[in-house]
C-alpha cells in the first residue's frame, strides 16, 4: 500500500457525485423539464437522458415471441459555460461530474451542494436510497514489453511465467464491501489495448457508495459523501505502489 497523500498531478480524468432519490409521484418529466429551464444555475441544458427497456412477450394467437421496446424521457443533461461540470437532472437523482483539470474535493463537494439544493427545491424528491462518489483515473504506466504490471499495480494478478508476457489488454472488477460503514467499492482496473508505443494506459476506476434512507435537506448526505471519499482514497493507495505514485507527485 502506497502511503496516502495529497497529489500534485493525480490522474483524474472525471470525478462524480450521485445522490439517487425516489422521485416525486406528481411530477412528470414535461413539468421538470419546464423548471429546469427557467433555471438560471449557470448551466445550459445540452440534451435529454432517456430510458429504454427491451423484452420479449409471447402472443396466445401465433404462439411466437414478440419484440417489445419502449424509451421514456428521464432526465436532462446540462453543462456549465466553462464546460468543466456535468449535471444530469433525473427524475431519479442527480450527478454532478467535475471534467479535467480536476481542482479539489473541498470545490466539487460545494458546486454539488449549490447544484443540489436547486434539484431538491425544483424537483422535490422523496427520499435519498443511494449516495455515491466514483473517481476515475488514467494511470499511464512506463513499462516495457513483458514487463509485469507489479511493479506499479499492488497484488495485481500477475501472469505464468511460461505464459506469452506481452499484455494487450486485461479487465478486473470487484465489489468490496467495507464492514466498518456498510459501504460498497466497485474497483475496476482494466487495460482496453496496449499502444506500439508509450506508456500503458489504465483505468483505475473506484466506485464508492452507500445505501440509505434520508431525507433531500438531511445533513448526513455530506458526512456520507466525506466518509465515502476517505474510503475511495484508501482504495486508491492500497491499490497502487509507491513507484506509481511518484509519477504524479
Amino acid at each position: 500500500m502506497a502511503q496516502q497523500r495529497s497529489l500534485d498531478h493525480a490522474p483524474i480524468t472525471e470525478a462524480l457525485i450521485d445522490i439517487q432519490v425516489n422521485p416525486s409521484k406528481d411530477l412528470s418529466f414535461s413539468q421538470f423539464k419546464e423548471a429546469i429551464d427557467k433555471l438560471d444555475c449557470g448551466y445550459y441544458v445540452k440534451s435529454s437522458i432517456a430510458q429504454g427497456h427491451f423484452g420479449f412477450r409471447l402472443t396466445p394467437e401465433s404462439l411466437q415471441t414478440e419484440t417489445i421496446s419502449q424509451s421514456a424521457h428521464v432526465g436532462l443533461r446540462l453543462h456549465s459555460q466553462d464546460e468543466k461540470y456535468v449535471a444530469q437532472f433525473r427524475l431519479g437523482g442527480l450527478t454532478l461530474s467535475r471534467l479535467p483539470p480536476y481542482e479539489d474535493w473541498a470545490r466539487l463537494i460545494l458546486e454539488t451542494k449549490r447544484m443540489w439544493d436547486i434539484y431538491e427545491k425544483q424537483l422535490l424528491p422523496g427520499r435519498v436510497t443511494r449516495i455515491a462518489t466514483r473517481f476515475i483515473n488514467d494511470l499511464r504506466l512506463p513499462l516495457q514489453p513483458g514487463d509485469s504490471y507489479q511493479v506499479y499495480l499492488n497484488k495485481f494478478v500477475d501472469l505464468p511465467n511460461e505464459a506469452p508476457q506481452n499484455v494487450e489488454s486485461f479487465f478486473q472488477r470487484f465489489q468490496l464491501a467495507d464492514s466498518e460503514s456498510d459501504a460498497r467499492v466497485n474497483l475496476t482496473v482494466a487495460l482496453d489495448m496496449t499502444p506500439p508505443s508509450g506508456p500503458s494506459p489504465v483505468i483505475l476506476d473506484i466506485d464508492a457508495f452507500i445505501l440509505t434512507d434520508l431525507a433531500p435537506t438531511d445533513k448526513r448526505i455530506w458526512e456520507f459523501l466525506d466518509a465515502l471519499r476517505r474510503l475511495k482514497n484508501k482504495t486508491f493507495f492500497s491499490t497502487i505502489t509507491e513507484k506509481a505514485v511518484e509519477l504524479y507527485e
